[in-house]
């Protein structure tokens, strides 16, 4: 008999304890709705593409070699270029012994690096080389990106 008695109380107070709790909940969810309301309104921030950050920093027609590859480096860094991509541009032809620049850098060692991978192109399309001429137009594709980001945001993440 005794455990009969105990039974509804026991009842009684998981109840009391559900609506205490679904109380609370509905008090917290209130609350955190409020919150953000009364926090200042701020507006999405436009962020420049990494294109448009390097675009407006550099001139694809005047760069040292190193200046080139370390373009290459943050533009594989950010995921704007793939591995295969950052080697093209990062290798620099002069130094090895059986490839040279087709172009001349100027005294500051800078290169027109679209006229370069022009000439190259030019050249690979005489011999035939199909591979070459991809990543010389790749190449080309990369230093194109690269000045039209300089106009401007070409891409927002908010």
């Amino acid at each position: 008999r005794s455990n009969m008695s105990i039974a509804p109380l026991a009842i009684l107070g998981a109840v009391n304890t559900v609506f205490s709790l679904i109380g609370s909940l509905a008090h917290a969810t209130q609350r955190s709705s409020v919150e953000p309301m009364q926090l200042p309104q701020v507006a999405p921030r436009v962020q420049e593409s990494i294109w448009h950050e390097l675009g407006k920093n550099i001139n694809v027609h005047a760069l040292t070699p190193d200046e080139l590859a370390s373009v290459s480096q943050i533009l594989y860094q950010n995921g704007a270029i793939d591995l295969s991509t950052h080697t093209l541009l990062s290798f620099d032809p002069a130094m090895s012994g059986s490839t040279k620049l087709l172009t001349q850098a100027n005294a500051l060692g800078e290169v027109d690096w679209v006229a370069e991978f022009q000439a190259r192109l030019q050249d690979q399309l005489q011999k035939g080389d199909i591979l070459a001429t991809e990543q010389s137009k790749q190449a080309l594709d990369i230093l194109a990106r690269l000045q039209i980001g300089a106009r401007g945001v070409t891409s927002v993440r908010v």
